[in-house]
């Protein structure tokens, strides 16, 4: 089973947790890997243009956070992270100017500093979360509730989608089954120990694909860097606001 909001605030106060154990990761996934995730976000979200309001709701606290404050410091941009305060406790303020703002709570439940009903954002980024939304509310109604926070031609990023039926066609593939012989993989871990409704498959990738379109949207669903974690398992959605 998927970890919870409240296991995500217990595992955040556990001194014995690295980093990326805090946010749901063996070291092995993510250490020294982030950087070309933030890169593989970049390119898809376009963060280097300046001034931009930037949302990271479920931000964590690894060194992924960190790229993304450096940059949205070094293009003057606003940028707001949403998450637990237990998580936003292990983010270094040190690296933070006037312009970040961290933002406790659950989305949507969440009040914005300085922001009104009527300002927006650019760009939303929502990296390795929607499975958890996916478990604990409407993941349909979680995807409109960002759309409404995007200006017209905004970006809002749902990265890093552990789609079941994508994972089993890899394993299922020639690189896959010697992906399996050789890399981290075990038996243990193909074979998922929880029941198959609990996971996003392509129904529920296609149906947010072509639900949001009817919103005033495009939708995109695109791969991941093959250099990347889940390079060989796992895609990303790009909605854009028209």
């Amino acid at each position: 089973m998927e970890f919870t909001f409240d296991d995500f605030k217990k595992r955040a106060k556990n001194s014995s947790l690295s980093k990326w154990e805090k946010i749901g990761f063996p070291d092995s996934y993510r250490k020294d890997k982030e950087v070309l995730i933030f890169e593989d976000i970049n390119s898809k979200l376009g963060l280097d243009s300046k001034g931009l309001r930037i949302l990271d709701i479920g931000c964590g606290c690894s060194d992924l956070v960190n790229s993304l404050i450096n940059n949205s410091v070094g293009n003057q941009s606003i940028l707001y992270l949403v998450d637990s305060e237990e998580m936003l406790n292990n983010i270094d303020k040190q690296s933070l100017n006037k312009n970040v703002y961290l933002v406790p709570g659950y989305f949507p439940k969440v009040k914005f500093p300085h922001l009104d009903e009527y300002l927006s954002f650019d760009r939303i980024l929502v990296y390795s979360v929607i499975q958890y939304v996916f478990l604990e509310q409407s993941i349909f109604e979680f995807i409109h509730q960002c759309i409404n926070l995007l200006n017209s031609g905004g970006r809002l990023l749902i990265g890093d989608i552990p789609n079941i039926s994508a994972r089993e066609r890899f394993i299922n593939s020639d690189k896959g089954k010697e992906f399996v012989k050789n890399g981290p993989l075990s038996n243990d871990t193909i074979h998922l120990k929880h029941e198959r409704q609990e996971r996003i498959d392509d129904s529920v990738v296609l149906a947010i694909l072509s639900r949001f379109r009817n919103f005033g949207c495009e939708t995109y669903l695109l791969p991941q860097n093959q250099n990347l974690p889940f390079g060989n398992r796992r895609e990303d959605i790009l909605i854009i606001k028209r």
